[in-house]
């Protein structure tokens, strides 16, 4: 036996309770979220648990999950190289899901949960966008990932007389709706019949719940809320009205002087305080800012960000144009 074989069950542990275990308890806990349309911690765990499901399966497979940090779509094609056909081409509607439903590809999904439950929105400064077919796109994902936490190319049983045993990643090749029960937070989250834990697991569960588990009416809904910055300090700064744009100033300066911002988004508050300035200079002179901050007509500055902020911008949903937040039940 190697050393490397030696310590795999030590590399287990810490992968299984530092990764595996804390993802089975953001998912479980972005269900119950989900469940009570608390949509900000619905895409904050969605996006923790996936990222840490992917981490397990580059660390059970010999490779580091350091370099990633939190990106899920660099996570994911990572991930992709080792499971190449195991995973999925399209998500596409399950047959027991009667609602409207998008197809998405695995990484345009992951694009669209980071977008909203990324580390830059946690404030919800860029706002969300929800659509009732996430949660079954978020359980289809963790289903195809979850599996995928293994040794995939080890010997399910090893052989003593020297003939070939099937390997993991043969085993769920064959069978590509089969996972193998890794006694964590979510197996035993399934087996304690009765518990809130469990009915926020299964409730609408199609990847999950056992076929006979009784499951109340689907939620078939969307949501959406635009970002508070936009409405209170962009918008107003944008206006044709002086007094508005004179409110807008006021707000952006207490912003940038009393909250930490990204780069991005403090780049496109000065920008937008620029051009107020330069569509009513004679509200320059009447302004009183603390910190003097009119001058920032003159030369933007370059605040302490994240490094790794993606490159976006505040702006209206799409889903919902012009509405800070208003949710759509349809219930059959």
């Amino acid at each position: 036996m190697s050393i490397r074989d030696e310590l795999l069950a030590d590399k287990g542990s810490i992968i299984k309770e530092m990764f595996l275990h804390t993802a089975d308890e953001n998912y479980i806990t972005a269900r119950w979220c989900w469940h009570n349309r608390l949509m900000t911690d619905f895409f904050w765990n969605s996006v923790h648990s996936l990222e840490k499901y992917m981490k397990a399966v580059l660390l059970y497979n010999g490779r580091s999950a350091k370099k990633f940090g939190h990106n899920l779509v660099s996570l994911y094609d990572e991930v992709s190289v080792i499971a190449g056909p195991l995973l999925p081409a399209q998500l596409t509607q399950p047959q027991r899901y009667t609602g409207f439903w998008v197809v998405f590809t695995p990484r345009q999904f992951l694009e669209k949960l980071d977008q909203n439950g990324n580390a830059e929105n946690r404030y919800l400064t860029y706002g969300f966008a929800q659509h009732a077919f996430y949660l079954p796109m978020l359980d289809m994902m963790v289903c195809q990932i979850r599996r995928l936490i293994v040794p995939l190319d080890a010997p399910v049983v090893r052989a003593n007389d020297g003939s070939p045993r099937p390997s993991n990643r043969d085993i769920l090749k064959r069978q590509p709706n089969y996972a193998f029960n890794l006694m964590e937070a979510l197996e035993r989250t399934i087996a304690a019949d009765g518990s809130e834990a469990r009915q926020a697991l299964l409730n609408g569960n199609l990847a999950f719940a056992p076929s006979n588990y009784p499951h109340p009416p689907f939620y078939e809904g969307a949501s959406a809320r635009n970002p508070v910055l936009l409405r209170r300090v962009l918008t107003p700064l944008r206006s044709d009205r002086e007094d508005n744009v004179r409110q807008g100033y006021w707000m952006a300066d207490w912003v940038l002087t009393h909250t930490f911002q990204s780069r991005q988004v403090r780049l496109e508050i000065e920008e937008a305080m620029r051009g107020a300035l330069k569509a009513h200079p004679e509200m320059a002179a009447s302004l009183d800012i603390a910190g003097q901050r009119t001058q920032v007509a003159a030369s933007p500055s370059v605040s302490p960000s994240y490094q790794t902020a993606p490159s976006r911008k505040l702006g209206v949903f799409a889903l919902l144009l012009g509405v800070a937040a208003l949710p759509f039940v349809f219930r059959r």
